[in-house]
């Protein structure tokens, strides 16, 4: 077995490890997160309509943002009267009058842009959810001393990395915060339905079970056979070609979390719907991210890859998809990845209906998010496979970071 194939199984193991440390949080902490997120989705019919629409604004910035933002099109996805807006809106929305929430994701509680929106929440009245891996940090003073405000700490260190050195080689850059907060969110999501229903458990089962769910699914990455592993890395890093990452809804939030490193891996990458991003080269590659595989975004971008002579390299779960139906017609089955899935969510990903990213399902909006916690470990994985390939250190990621 290769090196490559032993770090990304090293590194796949040790964000196993960061989803188990969620299991240590303190209950009460989980409560008091869980019981503030439901009084207001669903507040008292005594202080105001249940159905009056309300305004939730995610502020954070990076990869941070990626994993808030999946939480905030959970809330879109199940209340009709909630609203959510992000920093990132190419359409500007403005502060509105009444309910308002601000959540707030911050590693370090020292991004200056994401500081002074939190002060403008004060400002405005607005309650706020901070989490951060800093209680030092000016986030957490900001909001630790606002009567509306409260802070979750998720530490940033754990004991599952027993040296820096190992922990900036199998997960460079902070992986550790932002896949603990995607995971902590979609988690906690579970309790927080239980509790506006009217069911409240100190001990959070729903919380804890989706953890251990998320986790029994990750360790499955571990056994993926290394020899197809070994040579998608391989057509994968050596190339002077651009990197072009494609995703949708909360598989595009991962694609977007991806072709970040690729820029901290010095290469040239492109999120497949920014506005900049250019047309298809031969030597480019297409990194379509799709869990069920028939999103009518990726499909035509493969199509579109493929036509002009770039490579095509999918992350997908579901090998009877239209996605891979093109693959096997042009002979790139070889350059699939399949991430697994335990049995019991093995039929969420099959078949071959076409969908879009306006036009979605209740199915593809209420399901079980196994798939993107899993692409997120994986991605984050070949991160760390890339960086020994190409013989990066984290310091020099680093300095490459925006």
């Amino acid at each position: 077995m290769s090196g490559l194939i032993d770090t990304f199984r090293e590194a796949t193991l040790l964000q196993c490890g960061f989803l188990e440390k969620l299991l240590d949080l303190d209950p009460k902490d989980v409560v008091a997160f869980s019981d503030s997120m439901a009084e207001f989705l669903s507040p008292s019919l005594v202080r105001e309509s249940a159905r009056e629409n309300r305004f939730v604004y995610g502020l954070a910035a990076g990869r941070s943002a990626l994993s808030l933002y999946s939480f905030l099109q959970l809330m879109q996805n199940h209340f009709d009267n909630i609203f959510p807006f992000t920093l990132e809106d190419p359409l500007q929305r403005h502060y509105r009058k009444g309910k308002n929430l601000g959540i707030v994701v911050s590693g370090s509680g020292e991004t200056p842009a994401v500081n002074k929106y939190i002060q403008d929440m004060i400002d405005r009245q607005g309650e706020i959810r901070l989490i951060t891996a800093n209680d030092r940090g000016t986030a957490c003073r900001l909001v630790g001393d606002y009567d509306q405000g409260s802070v979750l700490k998720i530490e940033g260190r754990t004991k599952y990395a027993t040296d820096k050195e190992t922990r900036s080689r199998l997960s460079p850059l902070g992986t550790e915060f932002e896949l603990e907060v995607l995971a902590f969110l979609n988690a906690v999501f579970k309790d927080i339905q239980s509790r506006i229903s009217g069911v409240c458990q100190a001990s959070c089962p729903q919380y804890r079970s989706s953890l251990e769910d998320f986790e029994k699914n990750a360790r499955l990455m571990v056994e993926m056979d290394p020899a197809h592993l070994e040579s998608w890395f391989e057509r994968l890093f050596p190339r002077s070609g651009r990197y072009m990452i494609g995703g949708v809804g909360r598989s595009g939030l991962v694609a977007r979390a991806f072709e970040m490193r690729f820029t901290h891996l010095n290469k040239i990458s492109y999120w497949e719907r920014d506005f900049n991003t250019p047309s298809f080269q031969i030597g480019d590659v297409y990194i379509p991210i799709s869990g069920i595989g028939n999103t009518y975004e990726a499909l035509e971008g493969t199509v579109n890859a493929l036509g002009k002579g770039a490579d095509v390299m999918p992350i997908t779960a579901n090998r009877s998809s239209r996605l891979v139906a093109i693959m096997k017609k042009h002979n790139r089955l070889e350059n699939i990845v399949f991430i697994p899935v335990l049995p019991e969510y093995a039929e969420l990903f099959s078949g071959d209906v076409s969908t879009t990213t306006w036009l979605m399902s209740d199915y593809t909006k209420f399901r079980h998010p196994v798939f993107e916690i899993n692409a997120s470990i994986f991605t984050n994985s070949v991160v760390a496979v890339g960086a020994e390939f190409l013989g990066m250190a984290e310091a020099g990621m680093r300095r490459l970071h925006v």
